[in-house]
């Protein structure tokens, strides 16, 4: 059966995500133990799918389709720099402030894909953040002082959220939308 790695995401616009990493790459860290995110790839992931049958797409798209909010936009700000796995860093991303709309559509997409037996229900508390890079080398906290010191304060709008294919490629992912849908 074929299948097809999904995610849901809200895109970021172009000209943010190039600002954001304009600031990033001023910042002294061990870039040579970093894979990071190229600006036209960063996103706000709201649900990996992972693997998929792609007959299941149309389900996945009408199910989506359906969900409505009180809100046309939502406007989102950026929090803070933080590191997920303080043990042993592992992800450097950008947490954003606690939004009572965002989680009404993390809840709402959760809830619609389970009911239609599309995916599993989330286990783990919805943390919105922007990944910026992973640390594909063994590093120390030590390392990344000037990552934990960055601020960057960036408020945005979003109104639309899509259903997104990942292909890997030793190159990096490689993200095609195949179906947006208006808040």
């Amino acid at each position: 059966m074929d299948q097809a790695r999904l995610f849901i995401s809200l895109p970021l616009e172009g000209g943010l995500t190039r600002d954001i990493h304009k600031g990033f790459e001023s910042l002294d860290l061990p870039w040579e133990k970093l894979k990071v995110v190229e600006p036209d790839n960063m996103h706000l992931t709201l649900k990996f799918l992972g693997p998929t049958p792609i007959d299941k797409i149309p389900d996945i798209i009408s199910t989506l389709d359906k969900i409505k909010l009180s809100e046309d936009s939502i406007e989102l700000v950026t929090d803070k720099a933080q590191i997920f796995n303080e043990k042993q860093p592992r992800v450097l991303s950008i947490a954003l402030q606690a939004n009572k709309t965002l989680q009404e559509l993390f809840d709402k997409i959760d809830q619609a894909l389970f009911d239609a037996g599309l995916a599993h229900k989330e286990v783990r508390r919805f943390k919105p953040h922007l990944t910026m890079a992973r640390v594909k080398q063994s590093a120390t906290m030590d390392e990344f002082k000037d990552w934990q010191n960055f601020k960057i304060n960036k408020i945005f709008n979003l109104s639309f959220f899509v259903l997104m294919e990942s292909n890997l490629s030793k190159q990096g992912p490689h993200y095609t939308t195949l179906q947006s849908f208006d808040l």
